[in-house]
């Protein structure tokens, strides 16, 4: 895959892991009903581990995306 291909789907790792992420758990805190954050449809004491979770996916595999990433 090219530099340009492993940088959109750098993005799109970002925009998931922040929306299903940091979200929900922004969310709680503030009482907001985002529509697409799908871990604050689980009960009550699963939905922050999966947003835990999905934070921790996203950043390791915008690592290993970044090491993948062609260098000059």
């Amino acid at each position: 895959m090219d530099s340009s291909g492993i940088s959109a789907l750098q993005g799109a790792v970002f925009v998931v892991g922040v929306y299903e992420g940091v979200v929900p758990l922004v969310a709680r805190v503030f009482d907001w009903h985002p529509v697409l954050a799908f871990p604050l449809l689980l009960p009550e004491p699963f939905w922050w581990i999966v947003s835990v979770l999905v934070i921790i996916a996203a950043v390791v595999l915008l690592e290993v995306l970044d090491q993948r990433k062609p260098s000059g």
